[in-house]
């Protein structure tokens, strides 16, 4: 490209989009690039502060910063994303569906060290609905060797970023606690069934259970007999000698996966398993806290994937809450340690 002074470019073809900012008003394109320069758009350049311009002359080896962006990012994403631009180079990546984002971060380390590029998605692991950005990319300078960016193409076609389609799962709650079924003190396990299906499970059923294994047992059977695809127990999970809901699922003959998470809140989570669906034990947290382990592990399970010992162990990297006064999860490091 040839940089021109801006008194000397009139009649000559704009190489790059040049922005109009407003303080506090607007950031936006006063002029994108392949506009013809005319004598009245000289003041308004100067104007904007810019006393050079480039002006189009790429060798055909060079390819121009938006149809860079916008080969990186097709070359990375799947049929799940779209993408929106390029505006000043940038293209972003959008989600079209319902989903978790998972990252390569590997190759997206390796296509950040190709020189002049750049990608950035949001964390791994991220929940995201359909129209969410995942992530974005551009190159530095007004164009890119044809060679390098075939690099770049190469190593985004290893896929970058991708979204795994959240599932349709039916759900059910088993509400131990002989406090509860008594009546003794009120059952709010309403607020859990809410905040499952804000995340677009299907509750199809609750039952009130006393402090009693083989009750406990034979609800959370009974609703798998029934395909429902999790059971989520609440509350029990302590080590007070009338908590018996650990003991309740194990009866089912289900397989524990893990008793025990290094997360705040959630610390007494389980998870099991049985004939393919997932026995959640949700610590009395649910009740309380905003966000604990569950709000972690659900979008995951609907993504279709599975939660081992060794994944929730991953969590103690970030698994403090800091109960923020004004939350803004999953905005936040909480549950991103996967």
């Amino acid at each position: 490209m040839k940089k021109v002074r801006v008194e000397e470019a009139a009649g000559l073809i704009l190489a790059h989009d040049v922005t109009e900012i407003i303080p506090g008003k607007k950031k936006d394109v006063a002029f994108k690039r392949g506009t013809v320069i005319r004598k009245e758009d000289v003041d308004k350049l100067l104007d904007l502060g810019k006393q050079h311009i480039y002006v189009t002359g790429d060798p055909e080896s060079e390819v121009h910063e938006d149809e860079a962006a916008g080969r990186i990012a097709r070359a990375s994403t799947d049929e799940h994303m779209e993408l929106v631009g390029p505006k000043e180079g940038k293209v972003q990546i959008r989600s079209r569906i319902d989903g978790l984002v998972r990252v390569n971060v590997g190759a997206l380390n390796r296509i950040n060290k190709v020189q002049d590029v750049l990608y950035t998605t949001v964390p791994n692991g991220y929940p995201v609905k359909a129209g969410d950005p995942v992530g974005a990319t551009r190159i530095i300078p007004l164009s890119i060797p044809e060679e390098r960016l075939r690099k770049a193409e190469e190593i985004g076609a290893e896929g970058i970023v991708k979204v795994r389609p959240f599932k349709k799962m039916k759900a059910a709650l088993v509400v131990t606690g002989s406090e509860v079924y008594d009546g003794r003190i009120p059952d709010g396990s309403h607020l859990v069934q809410q905040r499952l299906e804000g995340y677009g499970l299907d509750v199809v059923g609750r039952e009130l259970v006393p402090d009693e294994i083989e009750r406990i047992r034979d609800a959370i059977q009974r609703f798998i007999a029934e395909g429902v695809d999790i059971v989520i127990t609440t509350g029990g999970l302590s080590v007070d000698p009338d908590d018996v809901t650990k003991e309740g699922i194990e009866a089912t003959g289900a397989r524990v996966v893990l008793y025990g998470a290094p997360v705040f809140p959630g610390a007494m989570f389980l998870a099991a398993r049985l004939k393919g669906s997932y026995i959640l034990g949700a610590p009395a947290c649910v009740y309380y806290s905003r966000f604990t382990i569950l709000d972690i592990v659900l979008p995951p399970i609907m993504a279709g994937e599975a939660i081992t010992r060794s994944r929730v162990m991953a969590l103690a990297h970030g698994g403090l809450c800091l109960n923020c006064e004004s939350c803004h999860y999953p905005n936040c490091f909480f549950g991103k340690g996967r």
